[in-house]
């Protein structure tokens, strides 16, 4: 795992603020349609649009079981079950509190590459810069926000679960998947997109509160377009090139954008208390990032290359 470019650190702000602004956008969904539809609707945009990209370049899905396997495993993980998740969960968790609790993507993943892969044995600077993030992205929503920690635990935990499966499908991509990133994500997109089709064909409940206004179809098209199609590209690209941990460290920087995009768009004040949190998320992600002498892993064994991202 090299050092990043300077093209891999724009496309990964690029994937922070694309999934920082979703969870605004999911709000307004959320208001005129059921979860599931509303999820279908964006993978199927997302859906198309890598599609016919991948048709663009001369290039199809492949034919092997194996690699539809692979489909299958970063479709569910990756994009089906935790957009489910969280899109449930945001009915009753308030932004803030939601971005806490993604806040521990992170560290499963951080643990999870440590266990499963060599090139990603745990380090003295990746543990400090994991636990910083975790205090930047704390003092970002202040105490008040921990208050309602408990009193929507079905939705809390379906968050909490969401990033367990964010966490899962990063590290199974860095450990077991070498086909082109486009193809991958045009294939895992395909799959989540077919099995949340089925989902909202056999739930008549979903159906009836379906409202296709404006709101609706912007929402759809917003995160099915920027939140989904775009941000799949630039994360099967990253995530061999950048290993699991750096790319899980992405979710420090949604609340980062979150601010940035109220004060640019919403004209919400950059209080000292945000300005500090920024500056210690910004701090932690630079030390988390860098590279690092010393493990902390007793393991001596040099890890092997990565395989080169293709594609």
């Amino acid at each position: 795992m090299g050092k990043a470019s300077f093209i891999d650190i724009v496309l990964w702000l690029a994937l922070a603020a694309m999934w920082s602004s979703s969870y605004a956008v999911i709000k307004i969904g959320v208001a005129t349609l059921e979860p599931a539809v509303l999820v279908f609707g964006r993978l199927l945009a997302g859906s198309v649009i890598i599609h016919a990209i991948l048709r663009s370049r001369g290039l199809v899905l492949s034919r092997d079981p194996a690699v539809w396997f692979s489909y299958a495993v970063t479709g569910l993980l990756g994009s089906a079950v935790p957009f489910l998740l969280i899109t449930h969960g945001e009915q009753s968790v308030d932004s803030a509190l939601a971005s806490i609790l993604m806040g521990a993507s992170p560290v499963m993943t951080l643990l999870l590459a440590a266990w499963l892969v060599p090139q990603e044995r745990l380090t003295l600077r990746t543990s400090i810069g994991i636990a910083g993030g975790l205090s930047g992205v704390a003092v970002l929503v202040g105490p008040a926000a921990l208050a309602g920690l408990g009193e929507q635990l079905g939705g809390q935990l379906a968050i909490l679960a969401a990033t367990a499966c964010y966490a899962a499908s990063t590290v199974y991509i860095r450990r077991a998947v070498t086909r082109p990133p486009l193809e991958m994500a045009a294939g895992s997109m395909l799959v989540a997109t077919l099995i949340m089709g089925c989902i909202v064909i056999v739930s008549d409940a979903e159906l009836r509160r379906t409202d296709l206004g404006a709101s609706s179809l912007g929402a759809v098209l917003y995160l099915g377009l920027f939140s989904t199609g775009c941000a799949n590209l630039v994360y099967f690209h990253l995530v061999p090139r950048l290993g699991a941990t750096r790319m899980s460290q992405v979710n420090f920087a949604v609340p980062v954008g979150g601010a940035l995009l109220g004060f640019l768009l919403l004209g919400e004040a950059l209080t000292a208390q945000r300005l500090l949190a920024l500056a210690i998320i910004i701090g932690s992600i630079y030390l988390g990032t860098s590279k690092s002498a010393k493990p902390v892993s007793a393991r001596e064994t040099p890890p092997p290359a990565d395989h080169p991202p293709r594609g």
